[in-house]
């Protein structure tokens, strides 16, 4: 890719090793006005909001949408940045499921409002299956989020086994903290806002189902992981319960569930979503290192195979561009003789028509070959300048 091409792939990321929830949700309301005025789209997870879109021409535009901690990536590196955010490569749990699965619900979304640039398509095509053969190498269940949470309260706490671990939620996010804290030995009660879920969420696995706002009887809990969409209302009782007990209180949703003012009466005992993202090396289970290279090799290999696809493209671009331009011209200076010459016959004009054709295909026949056989663009970087195409 070069910046000669009139389509220039950028990607405007925000994570939360770098910047705080409130302004990446701050961010991602210019990130989509952004990306709708660039054939693109947002995806946004709980520790990322990030922007792909097309430049059609060099902008300094796109650097000022960016607040302090974000980062903007052109070209090479939003292939190999996407790639390795499909596979789980720069995920806070290396090679965790749910990036991909929340990556493909946002591109069938912009698929679904016609607005995605088909690079982009093929960039996040590539990138999928990328992700797809990245899930196969792993054997059993992995490892998530919420495995990330037990781990960040079993090192305040010390181990789970026999004590009480309530999760608050029932969504996805939700029944990885049920599975991870059953795994722990941990004695596991659901809560949700809508009770039948959480009934049906405690039947699937076994356990319990409380109240939404459990009140006093929170205090008996190890830990608690609250996955939720929107705040969770607790009452005096329970924030009393919870301030005097020694619980600790992961929140994983974003923005965040639980209330300013019990987050700051706990204190310590508060780990937030962003905060999971800072602190992954040091309570996470050490990483594989033959498995991270696979991962590394696969996204080299992937992005390989996008930018060979890419520099075709550039090709075939060029090689259509140049062919229109030479009809144009041509087109044009038949129009001029027409002019000057009203009275020629069609069997003249047919004839000279012709001639001019097979002229301009003649003459085009090299240039298109060299684009044809062009490994490093330098034959079609010269024919746009050439041609101002």
């Amino acid at each position: 890719m070069t910046a000669a091409h009139p389509g220039r792939l950028v990607a405007l990321v925000t994570h939360a090793r770098h910047m705080p929830a409130v302004e990446r949700e701050s961010f991602g309301l210019r990130a989509r006005e952004w990306a709708a005025r660039r054939s693109g789209f947002v995806f946004e997870t709980c520790h990322r909001v990030e922007a792909y879109g097309v430049l059609h021409e060099e902008s300094t535009a796109d650097s000022d949408q960016m607040p302090q901690g974000g980062r903007r990536f052109l070209d090479e590196a939003v292939v190999r940045h996407a790639i390795a955010v499909a596979v789980g490569r720069d995920s806070v749990v290396v090679g965790e499921d749910q990036v991909l699965h929340q990556l493909r619900e946002a591109i069938a979304a912009a698929r679904g409002h016609d607005t995605l640039h088909p690079v982009l398509e093929r960039l996040f095509t590539v990138a999928s299956r990328a992700g797809r053969r990245a899930r196969s190498w792993h054997q059993g269940p992995s490892r998530s989020l919420a495995d990330l949470a037990i781990e960040a309260i079993q090192c305040r706490t010390g181990p789970f086994q026999g004590r009480q671990l309530l999760v608050v939620g029932a969504g996805q996010m939700a029944a990885l903290a049920v599975r991870a804290g059953l795994a722990a030995g941990a004695t596991v009660s659901i809560a949700s806002r809508t009770p039948a879920r959480a009934e049906a969420l405690a039947a699937r696995f076994g356990v319990r189902a409380r109240p939404f706002d459990p009140g006093s009887h929170v205090g008996a809990s190890a830990g608690i992981i609250v996955a939720l969409r929107g705040v969770w209302p607790t009452s005096a009782a329970t924030d009393a319960a919870l301030a005097a007990g020694a619980a600790i209180v992961v929140d994983l949703s974003v923005p965040a569930a639980v209330a300013g003012d019990l987050a700051i009466a706990l204190g310590d005992r508060f780990v937030s979503a962003d905060a999971l993202a800072l602190v992954e090396g040091s309570i996470a289970t050490p990483v594989d290192e033959g498995a991270t290279r696979r991962l590394d090799l696969l996204v080299e290999s992937s992005a390989a195979e996008f930018l060979a696809w890419f520099a075709a493209h550039d090709r075939r671009a060029a090689a259509e561009a140049l062919a229109e331009r030479a009809e144009s011209e041509r087109v044009a200076e038949l129009a001029e003789l027409w002019r000057r010459l009203p009275r020629l016959d069609p069997e003249a004009r047919q004839l000279i028509d012709g001639m001019s054709r097979h002229l301009a295909t003649r003459l085009l026949r090299e240039p298109l070959e060299r684009l044809g056989r062009d490994p490093d663009g330098r034959h079609e970087r010269a024919i746009r300048e050439l041609f101002g195409l």
